[in-house]
């Protein structure tokens, strides 16, 4: 069996950079960023992170992260646990 990728970096990031008028610099920090965010939000539906990893993975603080998965409508599961972790990390960002 043969699977195409049809994934080029070089040509993906110049044709997105054109079509949005922006440098190569802030596309790719862009991407990055986003790309942080939405793989936190994956890992918190499966419950391999907590709210606190999560914002740390996102490198959102921990209000903005439940703000985005409220847009997302991921529930927020937050027991005991969960509030302890997230203002602990809430303490070390702040």
């Amino acid at each position: 069996m043969t699977i195409s990728v049809r994934y080029e970096p070089v040509k993906d990031l110049e044709f997105m950079t054109e079509v949005l008028g922006v440098n190569r610099s802030k596309m790719l920090r862009e991407l990055i960023d986003e790309g942080r965010k939405m793989k936190s939000i994956e890992l918190y539906k499966q419950g391999k992170v907590s709210l606190g990893l999560g914002a740390k993975i996102a490198k959102l603080t921990l209000s903005e992260y439940i703000d985005i998965l409220k847009e997302y409508n991921v529930p927020i599961n937050l027991d005991v646990d969960d509030a302890k972790k997230a203002l602990q990390y809430a303490r070390t960002v702040f």
